[in-house]
């Protein structure tokens, strides 16, 4: 009892002295005095003018306190005058007796009227550096204790008011500004929620922008400062400026994040985020988050939208399309994992009116932008989406080139070459540019401005395309190789879809290996070179009737009226066959044949695609049965080589059949057949039978 009521004593003394000390030095100790002083510290150390214009309060007991009023520090040389840091009041205070435990606890931390300029200069110094010496090496033992400290540590809150912080970056030629900042926290302790909540407004040059930004939630620090968690962390955003989609973005955030660095954990759940219009939702988790093997993984859902609606809120006109309904809903699921070198969606499926696109697609490296992708489509008409022709106008499917040129216009060499792809493509059902095709595989390859695609595959009209491309960027010139077949297409159906009009009918098969080379559609349809056949079955050249041609020509040299039309206006044929050599961009072909009961067509002529012109000539024979052929009226003219002209552009073409030539040929044939048959009766009838059979010898009859 004796030795507590000595312990006592001392406490007690002790606690006597603190006071009267803490009391002496409220006393005698006016920290204004102290001003000169400190000023002149501030200036030996570091160049700096410290102007402490409000007064200075002193607390000791309980609390350690001091209260400052208005501060400022001058500003670096070489930076605007304004000053480093100013302040209109602080204020802080530490309670005395924990302290004598190790222990830090702390008062609210008041600050008011903060403003703090940072920036660098044109030669990208920043205006602290000066104030800032290299740091020593710290002692081994200098850890020790820390989590015991931190265990200690509490401080009351956190108070900011009426803060500007400027960012002047004088070597990008950039400012930006934060004003009117607020922030709040609560009590400050580990294992303690912590409330807390900022807000501020943002003035940015470049790009020219501003914005106010507010955020909330919950925070507990776990012990050593190794665990955050935040609960009902909420983010609001508004912002305006003329690069923004649609002028303005007004966006939410909300939130609950775990991080536990002891473990490399992170955990992100309930996340949502809702922003023009659209809402996602998901969760992600990381693993190792503190090496060069963190690992990420999570979903996110992209609530059903309307695009045409999103569109005109980025502040862009609504696309025109053929198809007024289209761009009325779409929504997406992605599964996804990543790295820090990568990210890859792992399970994909994204839905826009009435097709969905599923697979996987990704980034393989971020450092080489290699893009890689397998995806399947299950349908899409594409003409829906395309503007709607021009009234009697066939929208035309784009040549290889002008695909690869973004549909027109000069080849984007930079783009091509900076391509990193590897992929596959899957379309169950397609339409496009009015052609409709099916089981569509598309793979594509590209590196280092080589492209090449291959396999290229589809069903269409009853028959099938596969295809080799190959576009080569790697020069100051594209070069372009098509390796590409048809077999077995209904040349008919396929033609009408293509071009609204089946000019020619049949079962067709068409080979074509190409070359060109160009930066443009127009060059590359100059340098086209290569070779290509066709074959055509059971078919019709719709557009011209050869019969109807022959009779009309006849008719008119024999001055009598057209006959009255006979069957459809087309030529039909058992079988049309030849090849062709590309030379620059005109097509020769030497070996046209065409067979029908009725006719045999041979032919040799050029197309020249530059220039959209044809100049054809072919050999027309009558053969075989001519009633209920077309052949009506010509029996005379069986056997006889009728020429015919096709010439002028695609689009319309003149046909001319020169009968005049043939029916002269014809009748002098005939004459000198007749002149033939007189001298051999005459001479029959003079000569004895041996003479006679002899002449018969050598005129054959």
């Amino acid at each position: 009892m004796k030795a507590l009521r000595i312990v006592g004593i001392l406490v007690g003394v002790l606690v006597l002295v603190l006071v009267i000390g803490a009391a002496a030095l409220l006393i005698f100790v006016d920290p204004n005095d102290y001003k000169d002083q400190i000023t002149r510290a501030v200036e030996e150390q570091t160049g700096r003018t410290l102007t402490i214009e409000g007064d200075m309060e002193l607390s000791v007991f309980p609390w350690l306190g001091l209260e400052i009023g208005k501060t400022r520090l001058s500003n670096a040389k070489g930076f605007a005058e304004a000053p480093f840091a100013a302040v209109e009041e602080v204020g802080v205070q530490v309670r005395l007796l924990p302290l004598l435990r190790k222990e830090l606890q702390m008062s609210t931390l008041r600050l008011k009227g903060l403003d703090l300029y940072l920036g660098v200069d044109k030669q990208g110094n920043p205006n602290w550096s000066d104030m800032i010496k290299p740091a020593a090496e710290p002692a081994p033992e200098a850890d020790e204790g820390r989590g015991a400290a931190l265990a200690g540590l509490a401080i009351g809150g956190v108070e900011i008011s009426d803060a500007n912080l400027v960012w002047d970056d004088q070597q990008a030629g950039a400012r930006y500004q934060l004003r009117d900042l607020d922030l709040s926290l609560s009590e400050i302790a580990p294992e303690t929620p912590i409330d807390f909540k900022l807000d501020f407004e943002v003035e940015l040059d470049q790009p020219a922008m501003e914005g106010e930004l507010e955020l909330a939630g919950v925070l507990t620090l776990g012990p050593e400062l190794q665990r955050f968690d935040i609960r009902d962390f909420k983010l609001e955003t508004e912002a305006e400026g003329e690069t923004l989609p649609g002028g303005k973005v007004e966006a939410e955030l909300a939130s609950a994040v775990t991080v536990d660095l002891g473990a490399g954990t992170l955990q992100v759940a309930d996340l949502v985020l809702e922003a023009m219009g659209l809402k996602i939702t998901g969760q992600a988790s990381g693993q190792d988050i503190q090496s060069d093997q963190a690992r990420f993984a999570g979903n996110l859902k992209l609530q059903e939208f309307v695009p045409r609606e999103l569109i005109e809120r980025l502040g862009q006109p609504a696309p025109e399309v053929s198809d007024a309904t289209v761009l009325g809903k779409a929504d997406a699921d992605i599964g996804f994992s990543a790295t820090s070198k990568s990210f890859n969606a792992d399970k994909l499926s994204l839905r826009l009116d009435d097709s969905t696109l599923t697979g996987s697609a990704g980034i393989a490296s971020f450092a080489a932008q290699a893009i890689r992708f397998d995806l399947t489509l299950d349908q899409i008409d594409l003409d829906r989406y395309l503007p709607p022709p021009a009234e009697g106008e066939v929208q035309a499917a784009p040549t290889p080139a002008q695909a690869a040129a973004g549909g027109a216009g000069a080849l984007p060499l930079d783009t091509l070459r900076a391509l990193n792809l590897d992929g596959t493509l899957r379309i169950n059902q397609l339409k496009a540019y009015q052609l409709r095709s099916a089981d569509v595989l598309v793979t594509v390859k590209a590196k280092d401005g080589l492209v090449r695609v291959n396999p290229a595959r589809a069903s269409m009209y009853q028959g099938g395309y596969s295809g080799d491309i190959t576009l080569d960027a790697r020069g100051d010139t594209a070069r372009i190789a098509l390796d590409e077949k048809v077999q077995g297409v209904q040349a008919g159906p396929l033609l009408k879809d293509l071009m609204g009009d089946d000019k020619l009918l049949g079962t067709a098969d068409v080979n074509a290996k190409l070359t060109a080379s160009g930066n443009t559609p127009e060059a590359l349809k100059r340098t086209l070179n290569g070779n290509a056949g066709f074959s055509f079955t059971e078919g019709a050249v719709k557009g011209i009737n050869v019969a109807a041609l022959i009779r009309n020509a006849k008719a008119r040299l024999e001055g009598k009226p057209a006959p009255a039309d006979s069957g459809p206006n087309q030529t039909d044929f058992t079988s049309l066959t030849g090849t062709a050599k590309i030379t620059n961009g005109v097509v020769r072909n030497d070996d046209l044949a065409a067979m029908s009961p009725l006719l045999r067509i041979n032919g040799q002529g050029m197309a020249d695609l530059p220039q959209e012109q044809v100049d054809y000539s072919l050999t027309v024979k009558l053969v075989g049965s001519l009633e209920g052929q077309g052949g009506e009226g010509l029996a005379d003219l069986k056997g006889v080589a009728i020429p015919l002209r096709i010439e002028g552009p695609f689009a319309k073409p003149n046909y001319s059949v020169d009968l005049a030539k043939v029916l002269e040929g014809a009748a002098k044939e005939k004459v000198k057949e007749k002149v033939e048959e007189e001298v051999q009766k005459k001479l029959e009838d003079k000569l004895d039978d041996k003479v006679k059979d002899q002449l018969k010898g050598i005129f054959g009859r």
